[in-house]
């Protein structure tokens, strides 16, 4: 059998991470692509052995991923390396390479794998029937011959047996996309018009448009109290923000911290990410540092830091919130933070060797006030003063530190429906302390009043870059 290729290079991939980012990775560790169908395309591993299959949107992803895993002993299905669910209802399965059959034997072995295989047909029936039980619109089993191959042992494999009914599915969300937002939740469906059509297409490039335009128009004239409990009930873990694909977006700083992230870790010996959350952003670094320590105080993202970050030889330290650095003094050549909740540089300093860089992007002054005073009310001219750039870097400076740069922004956001309010003001606790959807019903439907006047909410973030070095 081949030799499993090495696969650290998706560690960092999980449910936060968009699909064009997967591929990314792979085409620069030198996977290339092996094919293009429908809903899916594929990229073979350096020596050609292991397949990467990323679908944009597959509902039935996770079933054909059990029903490889749960079917494995039979030796009829595909030899699955890696399954993970990624942002937006886009799916990536890892499995050995396989080769096409002739359309007569794979026709036999279907037409014949109930009598011949039963243990594999109990694993195909039981998976099926889970599928159909929960998934709205998926298909009956796919006897296609093409769905039988031949694994690099010989011996014939089903694969893709389950699918999605793609006809009843796009129709619905053309013809009656009020319908079909109620039945399959948005974080599924993020990437629902960017999938590939090789056989059934072309599907042209406007005419997925005007159907992602419809559908989440659709989703946003949803009663505001069926928006708002939705989001009251989404997961806030980690700090990802896909769920608000779609319904909300805010401008991008124009420095690019990610990248000098990454190309600050990549050259670090020893380095601390501070607050790190559940270790999204230091996570997309293609290399870390030598030695790469991260902070968090939320246990919820602690372990999801420890799941992503673990596997790459991340220590993830769970402090309580205030507490020190938990380095020796001038022990870590680069400490980072992408919004920490209250830098403190005394701490950065002492941590830092000389000659160190504090690399970090900070929340500015007045950030989202517009949303906070229109569910929270007025604020005072001290709590607008708060996370200002310059007594920031004058604290730093009292610190001992130099500051190298600092650079600041101002980036438009907007709320294009009152579930995203919602589930921005629970992800972010500390913008309205003590929110809740019931203490605060009266004035979320005031914002969902203005948006369904004016199409969006409007508010405005700010951030600044900091760079500080000791001497």
């Amino acid at each position: 059998m081949p030799a499993l290729p090495d696969l650290t290079v998706l560690d960092p991939v999980g449910p936060a991470t968009r699909w064009r980012e997967v591929e990314r990775r792979l085409l620069e560790s030198g996977w290339t692509p092996c094919g293009t169908g429908d809903w899916a395309f594929a990229l073979a591993s350096p020596d050609g052995g292991t397949v990467a299959r990323i679908s944009p949107f597959d509902p039935v992803g996770p079933w054909t991923a059990r029903l490889y895993t749960e079917a494995a002993a039979t030796g009829r299905v595909p030899r699955l390396h890696l399954h993970r669910r990624l942002a937006g209802g886009a799916d990536l399965q890892v499995m050995e390479r396989l080769d096409p059959v002739p359309e007569a034997e794979a026709a036999a072995f279907l037409a014949g794998f109930r009598d011949r295989h039963p243990a594999l047909a109990e694993v195909v029936d039981r998976v099926h029937a889970a599928a159909l039980e929960q998934l709205p619109w998926c298909g009956p089993l796919d006897t296609n011959p093409s769905n039988v191959m031949r694994s690099a042992g010989g011996d014939l494999v089903m694969i893709d047996p389950y699918y999605a009914d793609g006809p009843a599915l796009y129709a619905a969300a053309a013809q009656e996309p009020d319908r079909f937002v109620r039945a399959l939740p948005p974080e599924e469906r993020q990437h629902l018009t960017e999938i590939p059509l090789d056989c059934s297409g072309p599907w042209p490039q406007e005419e997925r448009d005007a159907l992602a335009a419809r559908v989440r128009q659709a989703d946003r004239d949803r009663p505001a109290e069926e928006l708002i409990a939705e989001a009251a009930a989404a997961d806030v873990s980690g700090w990802g923000f896909t769920w608000l694909e779609g319904r909300a977006t805010e401008e991008r700083p124009p420095w690019r911290y990610s990248r000098l992230l990454a190309e600050a870790v990549g050259a670090a010996g020893v380095a601390v990410d501070l607050d790190t959350g559940g270790g999204e952003v230091l996570g997309e670094s293609p290399r870390l540092a030598r030695e790469q320590h991260v902070t968090e105080s939320w246990a919820p993202n602690a372990a999801l830091a420890r799941e992503r970050l673990g596997p790459r030889g991340v220590t993830v330290h769970e402090i309580t919130p205030g507490a020190p650095i938990p380095l020796p003094d001038a022990s870590a050549d680069l400490v980072t933070a992408r919004h920490p909740v209250a830098p403190d540089f005394e701490e950065i300093a002492r941590v830092l060797a000389a000659g160190g860089e504090y690399l970090a992007q900070h929340v500015g002054p007045t950030s989202a006030f517009e949303l906070i005073e229109a569910v929270h009310g007025p604020t005072t001219a001290e709590q607008r003063r708060g996370r200002h750039p310059e007594d920031e870097a004058a604290r730093a400076r009292d610190a001992g530190l130099e500051v190298v740069e600092l650079r600041t922004a101002r980036l438009r956001m907007t709320f294009h429906d009152i579930g995203a309010v919602v589930w921005i003001l629970r992800k972010c606790p500390w913008w309205v302390p003590g929110f809740s959807v019931d203490t605060h019903r009266a004035p979320l439907l005031e914002v969902d009043r203005i948006i369904r006047r004016d199409g969006a909410f409007v508010a405005h973030s700010t951030r600044h870059l900091i760079r500080a070095r000791r001497p």
